[in-house]
């Protein structure tokens, strides 16, 4: 019976098969403890390898972690991110700790700066800091968007050859020769773009599209052209402004990013968007390479082909090119975006408003020469860059030990600043958070101090501001000459700026209404 019933199929005993299970559990234990113990060893010598570099930073004064070293001030974040106070909470710790301190993400120091003297050091060092690699406009789950070597993320000797290339086409006395292409464009813009929208009795648009649709067109007059059946640049300028509300994913936790990418359709759609932009650049690029076969210098006026030699020249290839190209719809937006926060301001400052509309009309813009007429639209121009810069933040990564306001920096540390901060600090501009606009009546105040930043400074200053200056004043004037104007109630929150980004976002709005504006001649016909 023994051997019948208890000797198994391969004729092993009861005993002998409990036996084998027993050490086969032994081992299987004696693994997983192995495992155990490595895993927990190597996340303790992490931990203590980040608890000593952080005591490095005890020096600096800041916000103290919230609950533990490993949380950081990541509930802070948390909790700001959800109200939209992100910056206005960089503002509070500015006025509590100073304007240097520190503050934690999860165990990483981070510096936190909006002393002008650092910010000088910080704009003039490429040596010991450099531009921060992982940014999330750099690319979206491996498809590169401004990616690593564009003229506004390339670091080093790359960077340093582009931009000496290109700057003479951004140059001031470069405007000359761009200004007889804009002119026109408002013109063509103003016929084709927005009285189709208004209509003869007038209608209430959103500025933020319409602000997307004119400075969209922007690029096509400056040797960037839309092939492959893109029939309007304001087609771009949606499928921007689309890429740039879903960039904000990687912000997120690894399990929510990638769940995002797995589920959601507006993530896959805006993936296969920037795969067909990245082709539709392509295309531009070899056509331009096909006219440039016959010229024997760059014209003037031709972006494009600046872009080209100048990534040449960096030993580059066409896809940094097509990076260039992205980078500057990117930046078109921005402009875009900045009008729009400019009408927000106005909505309650109607006084402000009308005094620069009175201007507008009464100083045609019909020269290069005669955008010096419009003084006090350059001014309010300036108080809504102050209130609302363009870029909120800005970030470097240490290389090398270094001082900064008089501390000692550590290597693999991060920098940041804020203009935002910056420009609302009472320090710098007495009742700052009023928009006032006399304020630079005289010029922008204390220029040589690095108190006032919308466009940076030092090396790695916009290379578009004088483009940007101009293609604005350009649109408001070609606005408030053929239409009355006047903020439109809406059953909406008001427009609000996204403090969670490093560049502006608006979130909704503004909503004016636009009435046409008789011409002189009908005036006197109809009298």
């Amino acid at each position: 019976w023994y051997q019948r019933r208890v000797r198994g199929p391969c004729g092993r005993t009861l005993f002998q098969l409990v036996s084998e299970f027993n050490q086969q559990a032994v081992d299987a234990m004696f693994l997983l403890f192995t495992v155990i113990l490595v895993v927990s060893l190597y996340y303790a010598y992490d931990i203590t390898k980040k608890w000593l570099y952080a005591r490095q930073f005890d020096h600096f004064p800041g916000p103290p972690p919230y609950s533990s070293f490993l949380q950081g001030n990541g509930p802070t974040f948390n909790r700001i991110k959800r109200d939209n106070a992100f910056l206005d909470c960089f503002c509070t710790w500015v006025e509590e700790y100073g304007e240097t301190f520190q503050f934690r993400i999860r165990t990483r120091p981070v510096i936190f700066t909006i002393d002008p003297e650092a910010l000088r050091s910080i704009f003039s060092d490429n040596i010991n800091l450099k531009k921060v690699d992982h940014l999330p406009n750099r690319a979206l789950f491996g498809q590169r968007i401004t990616g690593y070597n564009s003229i506004l993320t390339a670091n080093g000797q790359t960077w340093a050859i582009k931009r000496k290339v290109v700057s003479g086409f951004f140059a001031k006395q470069n405007m000359h020769n761009l200004f007889p292409h804009m002119l026109p464009l408002m013109d063509r813009l103003l016929e084709t773009k927005v009285k189709p929208r208004v209509g003869p009795d007038g209608a209430a648009l959103d500025i933020h599209q319409l602000m997307t649709t004119i400075f969209s067109a922007l690029p096509s007059v400056m040797g960037i052209t839309c092939p492959m059946g893109v029939d309007e640049p304001e087609e771009i300028g949606k499928r921007v402004n689309v890429i740039l509300d879903v960039i904000p994913v990687q912000f997120r936790s690894i399990f929510k990013m990638y769940g995002e990418r797995a589920m959601n359709k507006e993530m896959k759609d805006t993936l296969e968007m920037i795969v067909n932009m990245r082709m539709m650049c392509r295309k531009m690029v070899e056509e331009k390479r096909k006219e440039m076969a016959g010229w024997d210098n760059n014209p003037d006026d031709d972006m494009l082909a600046w872009f080209v030699t100048a990534n040449d020249a960096a030993g580059l290839t066409d896809e940094e090119v097509i990076e260039d190209i992205m980078t500057v719809y990117m930046v078109i937006d921005n402009m875009s975006k900045q009008l729009s926060a400019l009408f927000t301001y106005m909505i309650n400052h109607r006084e402000i408003f009308e005094k620069m509309v009175a201007e507008l009309r009464a100083n045609p813009i019909t020269t290069y020469k005669s955008l010096d007429n419009l003084r006090y639209t350059e001014m309010v121009i300036l108080e809504s860059l102050r209130m609302t810069p363009t870029l909120l933040k800005g970030t470097r990564w240490v290389l090398k030990d270094t001082k900064l306001a008089g501390y000692h920096v550590p290597a693999e540390c991060q920098l940041q600043w804020s203009q935002y901060c910056l420009h609302r600090n009472e320090k710098y501009w007495p009742n700052a958070r009023q928009f006032d606009p006399e304020r630079f009546r005289n010029g922008i105040p204390n220029v040589d101090t690095l108190t006032y930043l919308p466009f940076l400074a030092g090396p790695r200053a916009c290379l578009g501001k004088h483009i940007a200056m101009i293609s604005m004043k350009l649109t408001l004037s070609m606005l408030a000459r053929n239409f009355d104007l006047a903020p439109q109630p809406m059953a909406a929150p008001p427009p609000s700026i996204s403090q969670s980004m490093a560049l502006i976002r608006m979130k909704g709005g503004p909503w004016f209404w636009f009435n046409p504006r008789k011409s002189e001649e009908t005036v006197a016909e109809a009298s």
